[in-house]
This record gives structure tokens, sequence and C-alpha cells, in this order.
């Protein structure tokens, strides 16, 4: 009975697989919106080559970051 009743509180404060994706998906989506503002990838100047590199490969840690939390989110 008491396990029971422990189940149930407990439930009732995780969060679910997809609603713990999501919350990746926008920190994922915040940080990239934030990095892409401070490289200056919103103004109309010219990139540098180097800002254009340091660029994608946040693009890559963000989308291994994503792969990792969807691969996680299957195993959990």
């Amino acid at each position: 009975m008491i396990n029971h009743l422990l189940n149930l509180h407990n439930k009732g404060n995780m969060l679910e697989k997809l609603e713990i994706f999501a919350v990746i998906i926008i920190l994922v989506f915040l940080f990239f919106i934030v990095i892409s503002y401070g490289a200056g990838s919103f103004s109309k100047r010219e990139k540098k080559p180097e800002i254009k590199k340091y660029l994608r490969s946040v693009n890559i840690l963000l989308i291994f970051i994503i792969i990792v939390g969807a691969i996680l989110m299957l195993f959990l």
C-alpha cells in the first residue's frame, strides 16, 4: 500500500520523456539564438571566415546534443 502511494507521488512530480526532450530542444534553440546573436550572425555585415567556421562548429555541437538527448530519451 505504501509503495503504491509513493509511486503515485513520484509520478506526479516527474516530467515525461517527451517533455524532457522538448525542454532539451527549447534550450538548444535558445542557446543557438544567443550564440548566433553574439557572433553577429543576424547583422547585415559580411561575416569573417573564422566566425563562419565557429558557427558551423556550434551547429554541429548542438545537433550532437539533440541526438544524445534523443538516444537518452529512448533508453530512460
